[in-house]
């Protein structure tokens, strides 16, 4: 069809959905939270790979752009995108809007991409949120085969008299984590990444210059 289009995976904290994912289907770019994005740089990239054929970019939610301050994170969804929603939560913030507000986040990354890089390189750019749609669908002999071993290794837990732990899969083994170290930190993309050089290998963009 001609057109670039920007699918948004989940991904608040971590980029290794968005990664994973795009590696797998030899995206033109990937754009993650542990990497801020120049999108005049993903534009001038694309530009010179699509002449005329469109173009696919795989973002993850929580991507942001390089100029970003850490301390205008929390806020930057609403500038982008003022689509807000009733909260639910007794905690949540009234500055967002008439009575409490949270922000409606599902899509905005995307679009902002979009419409920054139809912008930049005058070529038709659609966005797509997939979101939660990525969970589903039939599970494979593998996905049957490690709840299974997670079942287990669960029972074995228990037999054991192990408590307060969950069950993670650290190829080759499965091993019992504290739930109060896997609750307290996100398991980010380090730089140093095989999945990131694997990227930059295949010519794929990671949205920074001397990062991609």
């Amino acid at each position: 069809m001609r057109r670039h289009l920007v699918v948004e995976v989940m991904g608040k904290h971590s980029g290794w959905l968005a990664l994973q994912a795009g590696t797998a289907v030899m995206a033109d770019a990937i754009l993650i939270p542990e990497i801020s994005y120049d999108v005049a740089f993903v534009a001038e990239r694309l530009r010179s790979n699509t002449a005329v054929q469109g173009a696919l970019v795989i973002v993850a939610e929580g991507a942001s752009p390089i100029e970003m301050r850490d301390g205008d994170r929390r806020h930057w969804s609403r500038e982008r995108e003022p689509g807000l929603q009733p909260s639910l939560c007794p905690d949540a913030d009234p500055q967002y809007g008439e009575g409490q507000r949270i922000i409606d986040r599902s899509g905005a990354a995307a679009a902002t991409v979009a419409r920054a890089l139809e912008r930049l390189t005058s070529h038709k750019t659609e966005s797509l949120v997939l979101g939660p749609m990525a969970l589903g669908g039939a599970p494979t002999a593998a996905d049957r085969q490690l709840g299974l071993s997670y079942g287990a290794a669960a029972l074995r837990a228990l037999a054991e008299g192990k408590s307060g732990v969950m069950v993670a899969f650290d190829p080759p083994h499965l091993r019992f984590v504290p739930l109060a170290k896997a609750v307290n930190q996100y398991r980010t993309v380090p730089p140093t990444s095989d999945y990131l050089r694997v990227a930059r290998a295949l010519g794929i963009c990671l949205g920074a210059r001397g990062r991609s």
